[in-house]
């Protein structure tokens, strides 16, 4: 192994080798210099604008955490006050370990966490654009890169990640920069195990992923590092089962529960049937141009790339054969499970369009600039719907800034602020709200409850009511049907002997207090 300019070179150089790179001219070895050195060169003007266009955005689209992120801040807190978690819960999400650790990294800042989770939220978005770049980049080069993640811009649905803070974007920013560094030097070892442990406290297919790593290293390691690498690739799964086990006494809780209330909500789903929800869910927000435009560039990058493709393909199958797994095994068969293969496909989009400048071989170009009229005709076909991919972006993302600010503000009322305390419990039309008020109240599981869980309706303490979730007669632009879920004919609505409180253009509180 020999060192350039503090740099390890993997794998080593052979004496023949370094003789024919001496012989190189000047200019040649100074222009390698000079690549070598661009990307340091680049690095921070690049991070400078990606950190202004995410401080631009969440300015500009206030929005808040999703249903699972919000429970994360709230079992941070708890644990920051040294309490354990709570996960006895109504439709408990599934308690991500990392997730649960940066609530409480975040927890002294108070109202203040559930906004700045989106920030990092974009932030990490915009992490994976770079590594996606990054990845690609070693792999075919810079202006296929640079297509590819023009085509993930256009993805709102991982727009919309970002905006409520899914926690799956951690996960596939962890993994992404494994690859990454794994593609600079190949067996690294310890450094891709380690974000390979961390994307494995968020996401158990992680697991699958380091083992899958510890086989490649084996054979061409020391065998004294095998059992150091060993354990740091169960140091995730090791973790995830014991902090179930401290919290609830069951080391399989987190499997059980989503298993669950996979079933309660109707999200299982046999193996054929997930077979047949693939190609929609491969898609994403574009399925037509990201599977066909995306599945022809990763054939071309087959072609391409030969043994290079390796690394790819084994994350795509990986990713795909853990999505019927999961389908095996009755959890929630749902297009954030497919997330990393997605995006693989969605980079193979920037392939398919600019393959054309990685081929060396006149036949291989020719094919490769066919293929990228094909993908180009097939996206200028499609622009209308990229523009009503967005404007629902907007809309969705509207809706919930504006239910969650309504929902924050009918708490802070005078009239409602001294009763949050004494007067309970507190009862919301359904579980989707439940951790919001939990996070700005303070209020614990046994003093709020989701009205859907109850047989009858509650008979004191506080009553919210929502107009965006029921049909209600008080608001008359209210959807006209209920969800198929909810049997009881009295959610969402004004029960006797409760009185008006407090109400805003969203909400409504009724109380009955003892």
């Amino acid at each position: 192994m020999i060192e350039r300019q503090g740099e390890l070179r993997w794998p080593p150089v052979s004496a023949a080798t370094q003789t024919a790179a001496g012989a190189r001219s000047a200019p040649a070895a100074q222009a390698d210099e000079r690549s070598a050195n661009e990307p340091r060169r680049r690095w921070w003007p690049a991070a400078a604008l990606a950190l202004a266009a995410v401080a631009l955005v969440f300015a500009l689209r206030p929005t808040y955490p999703n249903y699972d992120s919000y429970y994360s801040l709230v079992w941070g807190a708890e644990l920051a006050a040294g309490d354990l978690p709570d996960y006895e819960v109504f439709r408990t999400p599934t308690p991500h370990p990392l997730a649960t650790l940066l609530g409480a990294a975040l927890a002294p800042l108070g109202g203040a966490a559930d906004r700045l989770l989106v920030l990092l939220s974009l932030a990490t978005l915009a992490g994976v654009l770079a590594l996606v770049f990054r990845f690609t980049q070693l792999l075919l080069g810079t202006v296929v890169a640079a297509v590819a993640v023009a085509a993930l811009l256009t993805r709102t649905d991982l727009w919309f990640f970002a905006f409520r803070a899914v926690v799956d974007l951690q996960f596939l920013a962890l993994v992404v920069g494994a690859a990454v560094l794994e593609l600079r030097r190949p067996r690294r070892g310890w450094p891709v195990l380690t974000l390979l442990a961390l994307a494995g406290l968020v996401r158990p297919e992680a697991w699958v992923l380091s083992v899958a790593y510890l086989l490649w290293l084996a054979p061409a390691v020391p065998r004294e590092r095998l059992p150091g690498y060993a354990a740091l690739a169960l140091v995730a799964p090791a973790a995830w089962l014991t902090s179930d086990w401290i919290v609830t006494g069951e080391p399989l809780y987190s499997f059980t529960s989503t298993r669950e209330v996979a079933g309660d909500v109707e999200r299982q789903q046999g193996v054929f049937d997930a077979l047949r929800a693939m190609p929609a869910f491969l898609g994403g927000s574009e399925k037509l141009v990201n599977v066909v435009a995306g599945g022809a560039g990763s054939l071309l990058a087959l072609w391409l790339l030969r043994r290079r493709a390796a690394l790819p393909g084994v994350l795509l199958a990986i990713g795909l054969g853990l999505f019927l797994v999961i389908a095996l095994a009755g959890l929630s068969v749902i297009p954030r499970y497919l997330l990393l293969p997605s995006v693989l496909l969605t980079a193979g989009v920037g392939v398919g369009l600019a393959g054309w400048t990685a081929a060396t071989e006149p036949r291989v170009r020719r094919v490769a600039v066919a293929v990228a009229a094909a993908c180009a005709l097939l996206v200028v076909v499609r622009a209308p719907s990229y523009a009503s991919d967005f404007e629902q972006l907007d809309d969705r993302s509207l809706a919930s800034r504006d239910q969650t600010r309504a929902l924050k503000a009918i708490l802070d009322d005078p009239a409602v602020v001294p009763l949050l305390g004494t007067c309970g419990p507190i009862t919301m039309p359904n579980h989707s709200s439940v951790p919001v008020v939990r996070y700005e109240t303070g209020v614990g599981e046994e003093g709020i409850r989701a009205a859907t869980s109850l047989a009858e309706p509650p008979e004191e303490g506080l009553l919210l009511i929502s107009r965006s979730f029921l049909f209600d007669p008080t608001y008359p632009d209210a959807p006209a049907r209920p969800p198929a879920e909810v049997r009881q004919r009295w959610v969402n609505l004004p029960l006797p002997g409760f009185t008006t409180v407090a109400e805003n253009d969203r909400w409504r509180v009724y109380g009955r207090c003892r």
